[in-house]
């Protein structure tokens, strides 16, 4: 490692000081919350589809004086016990009227966070101003190709061309809407590679969802159907842990799996809530003597063997989830309980030779004034096995809230549809732990949150290590706004986890699996600068060290990042710029941050080895809901000739790409 990265991060930190204070007062911009959580990012995170469903409830707010509680929760990240409050402020104190009464009920952060989702007409008004025809939807289309091409390419191991080709369409009206989606990667043959379609009706009389084509479920904590999930641990100390998603929500993202093709509805009589479903989807895996050997989950299609993978395995899917809501008062309870049954088209090694099982799962969450209890117990037959997880989220005073929870996941338990709070993966298998988290607001403009989660695996490794393993997390935020223009987010992570890993063992004279201690430290300090209502600077430093104990001794890895950014708007055209500079020792301590794309693109790009890397991304709205965006990025390597490897190898040390899109909302 170069001893260079202090003075840099001295440089940076005072650019970007200096910057700041020369900076002419101005307004404060507004500053979304989710932006938090995407800038603390974790590689298992699934933000694609919290873009899309963020954008059309921009554009198609959640009337706050008429939604119901079941309504008030589609917003993403509105927790159980918020949506219980805004319900008992609008039954002793009448409609809100402001954000500022919104604040008054669930609090200044949380209020910032959702208001601009949220409309304000008081009841009356706002029932008028529902235009029950009223069309409104989106286009878009984006080309994305790479500078030079992937060797499986130029030598045709790849089936198709240099370029990454997606559409969409949604339109949708008060109650019924539809969506078209359309994608193909680098070096797939066809343009349509994937193809994702469904039409939903929704809130007509009983009926509050029905969707037909493809679909996701979401009950309980996720230890069953849990395919709602944006965020995993990390992202933030509070936030994350309950899992509060629609039963049923239409499939709007690019991803290939984790979704159901067919039918399903979601009824409310009364205090209760049914969903039934029905799914006959195809998905991809790898098959040999008749048996599938394991679920692909990449969706590539581009080589003769992946190609031969491509839906290849059938996958049925039926079941029913019934909920129960009661309230008294400042009292608010819900139970349910869900059966499924799935089967594939052939015997899965995962599941010694079934083809599939039954699994069930019962739920409960009780809110009463600021605390919620949940938690969920999930079995699935095929293994014989049972998961499940409990806690409490509770506002403790004005401004500090904190969670606590413990999750007990069973080795052999497995549904093909969890997503479940966790520390290695989200199938709700093979884990067990206690997880703390608090977060206070101490000052107006300081916030402190902090985490610590105790986890034990019972096998470490089901192909090499049969023991168990544990180990432990701790994690500390704190967010300073130092002025309308200042703002400092800063993170310390601190992991001590086992990894199984083969070794020569001098005392028995062979190699053999063992457990290797790994311990993972890391900081990062982040700036928000906003020098004039056009002009913002992001400037962040992160630094990693990874210490593994082997058998011949320790051996240690770091890494760093610095990058700058500059955000310009003027009128139509945004500008966005960053530069960034990184030195790792290795992949294991690469670093992770959040990248400015495309309209409605999530990327987490991982920065390892040693170089420079820039983007620049320019947006022009000619007209009002029309965007045209272009995005051009490459990265420099100091300590390589080529790029990656295999049929992706690409022939320089400087890759670069090309991203072009286009927008229209109507």
């Amino acid at each position: 490692m170069k001893p260079t990265y202090l003075t840099l991060l001295r440089r940076m930190t005072a650019s970007a000081l200096l910057l700041a204070s020369v900076a002419s007062p101005a307004p404060a911009l507004a500053f979304d919350s989710f932006e938090e959580l995407l800038d603390r990012p974790e590689p298992e995170s699934t933000a694609e589809e919290l873009f899309s469903d963020l954008e059309e409830l921009r554009r198609k707010k959640i009337p706050v004086n008429l939604a119901t509680e079941e309504r008030l929760l589609e917003l993403p990240l509105m927790s159980a016990a918020d949506a219980a409050k805004i319900i008992e402020w609008r039954r002793k104190r009448g409609p809100l009227d402001s954000i500022a009464q919104l604040e008054a009920a669930i609090g200044v952060d949380a209020a910032r966070r959702l208001a601009p989702y949220l409309s304000f007409e008081p009841p009356p008004a706002a029932k008028k101003k529902e235009p029950s025809g009223k069309l409104r939807g989106s286009v878009i289309g984006r080309v994305y190709w790479e500078d030079p091409p992937r060797a499986g390419i130029e030598n045709g191991k790849y089936a198709g061309g240099n370029r990454h080709v997606y559409s969409r369409f949604q339109a949708a009206t008060p109650h019924f809407g539809a969506h078209l989606l359309s994608d193909s990667d680098v070096g797939e043959p066809e343009i349509d590679d994937f193809l994702s379609f469904n039409v939903h009706a929704e809130r007509i009389g009983i009926l509050r969802q029905a969707v037909a084509g493809n679909y996701k479920l979401s009950f309980g904590q996720g230890l069953l159907f849990g395919q709602g999930r944006y965020f995993f641990k990390g992202s933030d100390a509070i936030d994350g842990v309950l899992f509060f998603a629609s039963a049923l929500r239409t499939y709007n993202s690019a991803g290939e799996d984790n979704f159901l093709q067919g039918a399903a509805a979601t009824l409310s009589p009364g205090p209760f809530e049914v969903t039934a479903f029905t799914s006959s989807n195809k998905v991809d895996a790898s098959i040999k003597n008749e048996v599938v050997t394991s679920i692909a989950t990449g969706g590539y299609h581009r080589t003769e063997n992946e190609l031969k993978k491509k839906d290849n395995l059938t996958q049925e899917v039926k079941g029913v989830n019934l909920r129960y809501r009661y309230r008294a008062g400042a009292l608010s309870t819900a139970i349910g309980a869900t059966w499924a049954s799935y089967r594939y088209g052939l015997p899965l090694e995962l599941l010694d030779g079934e083809r599939g099982g039954q699994l069930a799962s019962v739920e409960a969450s009780a809110v009463y004034r600021n605390a919620q209890v949940f938690g969920e117990a999930a079995y699935a037959d095929a293994s014989d096995a049972t998961s499940w997880i409990c806690g409490v989220q509770a506002d403790l005073a004005e401004g500090i809230t904190g969670v606590i929870s413990m999750r007990d996941y069973a080795f052999d338990y497995y549904s093909p549809f969890a997503g479940a709070f966790a520390e290695r993966g989200d199938n709700a298998a093979n884990e067990s732990g206690l997880y703390l988290g608090l977060k206070a607001k101490v000052l107006d403009n300081l916030t402190l949150a902090g985490l610590y989660d105790k986890f034990r695996f019972p096998v470490l490794d089901k192909r090499y290590y049969a023991l168990s393993s544990s180990g432990y997390e701790t994690r500390f935020y704190a967010t300073w706004k130092q002025n309308r223009w200042m703002s400092w987010d800063v993170m310390y992570q601190h992991k001590e986890k086992e990894e199984a890993k083969k070794q020569f063992d001098k005392n028995v004279g062979f190699s053999h699996y063992v457990p290797v201690p790994k311990i993972t430290n890391r900081a990062q300090l982040s700036l928000v600068a906003r020098c004039s209502p056009g002009i913002t600077l992001k400037s962040r430093a992160a630094f990693k060290s990874l210490r593994s104990h082997f058998i011949s001794g320790t051996e240690s890895e770091e890494g760093w990042l610095l990058y700058q950014q500059l955000n310009w708007k003027s009128g139509p055209v945004t500008l966005k710029t960053r530069l960034a500079r990184f030195d790792t020792d290795s992949y294991d301590a690469a670093l992770y941050a959040y990248e400015d794309d495309l309209p409605l693109v999530y990327t987490i790009n991982a920065y390892y080895g040693r170089g420079k890397a820039w983007f620049i991304l320019l947006d022009f709205e000619p007209v009002k809901n029309f965007n045209l965006t272009a995005k051009y990025e490459t990265t420099w390597y100091d300590d390589r000739e080529v790029y990656s490897s295999g049929n992706d190898l690409r022939n320089t040390a400087s890759p670069a790409s090309y991203h072009v899109g286009c927008m229209l909302k109507f």
